[in-house]
């Protein structure tokens, strides 16, 4: 699943570069922005505000690409800053890449509002994974929502404990899971299906305001000042990828991110700086 994943990306953005090449100047005052789908709702918000202050200079938000998909099109040039959950790589760097960290969020497990529960410990979740914890208190069949394996919030997720991960790996063997490939398609389960648990991050829930809500785990809750000061495991973090010598739209961009007006955007939704 998750080489379909990055084959899809590699194909969307190779349209995509096509497309910038034929239009040619008409873009030289546009900036794209695309990868993780966890940033994209806080990056559409700081764009809108970019624009406003900078009317000439139009931001577009791709839809989700994946983290890799904005290490496949920044180099390609189809994507000018790609979002992504991870640095880089020595192989990406010898592309001419950079990365730049620019805020964090709790990666938190979320359910819709209707689901009676406000917490979760690492044991009731590895039954969850496994079927041995079916049902929530009100007897609502719990139904987790699957990522592919190489997905960084199943990566996090397997971090917690040995007996998560090796749940996981019974999860992925079970017969009629809900599946998702991105990171808003997971939200939109975990809104929709009955008794769906999942992951996601508190900047996705607040930028996006999704109705979903997050749980704490063995008695910490995912806020920012637990995420930040270690209390809170799961920490999602977002980097900046540019080419080594971004363009000056690009740099006047990540500028207006760390500046006051940026940073109380991030706050708003859920981030802290690093």
């Amino acid at each position: 699943m998750h080489l379909r994943l990055k084959n899809a990306a590699r194909v969307w953005l190779t349209s995509l570069g096509a497309c910038v090449v034929m239009i040619g100047t008409a873009t030289a005052t546009e900036i794209k922005i695309g990868g993780t789908g966890n940033a994209l709702g806080t990056m559409q918000l700081l764009g809108d505000a970019y624009s406003r202050k900078y009317p000439d200079v139009k931001v577009t938000v791709l839809r989700s690409l994946g983290s890799s998909g904005a290490l496949l099109g920044v180099p390609q040039r189809a994507v000018d800053i790609g979002l992504s959950s991870r640095t880089l790589t020595e192989e990406e760097r010898s592309k001419g890449l950079t990365a730049t960290e620019y805020a964090r969020t709790p990666t938190v497990l979320a359910v819709a509002p209707k689901t009676k529960v406000t917490g979760i410990t690492r044991e009731q979740l590895a039954d969850i994974y496994t079927g041995k914890l079916a049902q929530w208190p009100d007897r609502i069949t719990i139904r987790p929502v699957l990522r592919q394996p190489g997905d960084d919030n199943t990566r996090q997720l397997r971090a917690l404990s040995p007996a998560i991960e090796q749940a996981l790996t019974v999860a992925e063997k079970r017969p009629g899971l809900p599946y998702a490939m991105t990171d808003q398609e997971a939200a939109d389960k975990i809104e929709s299906v009955p008794g769906a648990i999942g992951v996601s991050t508190l900047a996705l829930i607040l930028s996006e305001g999704r109705q979903m809500r997050s749980l704490s785990l063995d008695g910490v809750e995912p806020t920012v000042q637990n995420g930040a000061s270690g209390r809170y495991p799961m920490v999602k973090h977002f980097f900046f990828i540019t080419q080594l010598t971004p363009s000056p739209a690009v740099q006047q961009f990540i500028s207006f991110v760390r500046s006051p007006a940026g940073r109380d955007i991030l706050t708003q939704t859920g981030h802290w700086l690093p």
